[in-house]
């Protein structure tokens, strides 16, 4: 899947992935990717490798590589093919990152592409912040 010393774990169960967030108030981090992607490596290898390093309770990690993954179980616990999951979190263009909470609420805005500018670093710091306020909030109180 990556290169040696840069992986994240992969998502097989999004059911039991997000179920299990929900006691910690945790988010999902998922790194959603193409096995051919130059800027999906790169967001794996400098910014989402290092964070799973850290292993932070409340962020959870993980990687699905689109184009090898033809099906999983969805969040009602459906196998369903990888295209239409997709398409129903809105991921058109990789790499992206979503944070995703109990319920597979979404806790911030997807984080899509790389950018060149050198701020990518801030950007995902901004939501993964985002994102873990909003996962202490209950869904009632985030309406």
């Amino acid at each position: 899947m990556a290169m040696a010393g840069a992986t994240l774990p992969p998502l097989r169960d999004l059911r039991a992935e997000l179920a299990a967030l929900a006691p910690r108030r945790a988010v999902l981090v998922l790194l959603v990717s193409r096995h051919d992607c130059q800027f999906c490596a790169e967001v794996r290898r400098n910014y989402l490798a290092p964070l799973q390093r850290e292993e932070s309770p409340r962020l959870v990690l993980r990687e699905l590589e689109s184009d090898t993954v033809t099906d999983l179980a969805d969040a009602a616990g459906q196998r369903r093919p990888t295209a239409d999951i997709l398409k129903q979190l809105g991921v058109r263009f990789f790499p992206t990152v979503l944070f995703l909470g109990a319920g597979g609420r979404t806790l911030a805005e997807p984080l899509v592409g790389l950018d060149q500018a050198g701020f990518y670093g801030a950007y995902l710091e901004g939501r993964l912040q985002q994102a873990q306020a909003t996962a202490l909030t209950s869904p009632k109180d985030a309406q």
